[in-house]
């Protein structure tokens, strides 16, 4: 099934259920670096699993395989998000955008939290962890600021932005435009009516000397074309438009 909002590319359901696979794989391979960066940090902030040599620190239980895999699995949600995202148009593609603040935010948290309560028997701050903190909360700050409405255009309201300015310019180009129109009807109008006025009181329209039939020809014709673009304009309505037109015909005959 097919699916159409707001007049964007169609998407179907199976497009949708793998965007919000790709959702929920996103957040929880985060959430695995996320505890596993934690459990390495409680042991000393750093472990080791197999190989030749002896080791100091071995790395929790399940560490040494989820975060390896949690990575590998967050990049291919990422992916199917960005992806399936594209397809639903909309906001949908750039959220995927987020995983990048959520994962070093949440991992400077981590190092700051440790930095200033370590665990036994480290006592104080350790600067080899409120260092990295501070770095992490700013790779991951800065891009959020970016992203959130506004943060892309940080500037007074006084100094209106090229959209604003843009729609300003074609506003006032189109009141310009109806303002023209309805002063090219008025006069038109008029003029029919006075020539009217004349020819029923059996006078010569107070204009100039008699003029040719082929001028007289050539002034109809204007002034049907004048009716036409004020009726494709929306300036006449249609009676008024075929009122105005027979006279027109009316007194060219005459």
């Amino acid at each position: 099934m097919d699916l159409d909002l707001g007049g964007r590319r169609g998407w179907s359901v199976l497009d949708l259920a793998l965007y919000l696979l790709g959702i929920v794989g996103l957040a929880a391979a985060l959430t695995i670096v996320w505890l596993s960066m934690r459990a390495v940090l409680d042991i000393g902030g750093y472990c080791a699993e197999g190989g030749p040599y002896e080791i100091a620190h071995h790395c929790p239980d399940g560490v040494a395989f989820l975060l390896p895999l949690s990575i590998f699995a967050g990049l291919g949600s990422a992916g199917l998000m960005g992806w399936k995202g594209s397809q639903l148009g909309g906001p949908y593609a750039n959220l995927v955008l987020l995983a990048w603040p959520a994962l070093f935010i949440s991992l400077g948290w981590n190092f700051l939290q440790f930095a200033f309560f370590p665990p036994p028997p480290s006592t104080g701050i350790e600067l080899g962890w409120l260092i990295p903190g501070i770095l992490f909360v700013i790779m991951g700050a800065v891009p959020l600021i970016g992203f959130l409405p506004g943060g892309k255009n940080w500037k007074s309201t006084d100094t209106p932005t090229e959209p604003t300015a843009k729609y300003d310019f074609m506003a006032e180009g189109e009141a310009r435009y109806q303002n023209t129109m309805k002063r090219e009807r008025s006069k038109l109008l008029t003029d029919l009516v006075q020539e009217s006025a004349h020819r029923a009181a059996g006078q010569a329209p107070a204009s100039s000397a008699p003029a040719s039939p082929a001028t007289e020809n050539a002034d109809v014709v204007s002034k049907l074309e004048r009716l036409s673009a004020l009726y494709r304009a929306g300036s006449l309505t249609h009676d008024e438009f075929q009122a105005a037109k027979a006279a027109t015909i009316a007194e060219a005959g005459g």
